[in-house]
């Protein structure tokens, strides 16, 4: 079923279609949220917030846009996992047994990933506004140009222009960091 038919299905409360949905997206909702959380959640804890973010695409199916579906389950995965983060508290404490993914990787192969994003969120804070803020809309809470523009004022072929050029700021950025992407 393509995204369309499942939203209309989940509008429609069909099993048949939350059934499919979760299929289809749970590694990318498991994805998102083990990004977010950076290695600070155990894996029950993944898991409980993946369930988390079907249960409310369920409980609030009307809400979907039948072409955004995707967008839709990333975001709700965002909010589930930044929720399980203050829950825990940042000082939360991990077991050996819950640093294994079921994939078989360490958490503590993460730590390049945890530098990176450190690094990334230092080189942002010298880029500026408002190249700053279109990147962080852009690949962080992937807007198009076009929303981005309306949002800041600007038009869509400003924000794309604006959106290279940030990027290539950030990646002198980081290269001078002896960081290279």
């Amino acid at each position: 079923m393509d995204d369309r038919s499942l939203v209309q299905g989940l509008k429609k409360q069909e099993i048949s279609a939350i059934e499919e949905t979760i299929d289809k997206y749970t590694r990318l909702v498991s994805a998102v949220i083990c990004n977010i959380a950076c290695g600070n959640l155990t894996q029950q804890d993944v898991e409980e917030a993946v369930q988390d973010t079907f249960l409310s695409l369920w409980e609030h199916a009307e809400s979907v846009e039948e072409d955004k579906l995707k967008a839709y389950l990333c975001q709700i995965a965002k909010n589930k996992a930044r929720d399980a983060l203050r829950k825990l508290g940042r000082n939360k404490t991990v077991s050996i047994e819950d640093m294994v993914t079921d994939d078989g990787i360490y958490v503590s192969d993460d730590i390049g990933q945890k530098t990176l994003s450190m690094a990334i969120d230092e080189a942002l804070a010298e880029i500026g506004e408002p190249d700053k803020e279109i990147l962080i809309r852009r690949y962080y809470y992937y807007q198009s140009s076009t929303v981005i523009g309306k949002i800041l004022g600007l038009n869509s072929q400003t924000v794309r222009t604006k959106l290279a050029r940030a990027k290539e700021k950030l990646r002198k950025i980081l290269i001078e960091r002896g960081i290279t992407l």
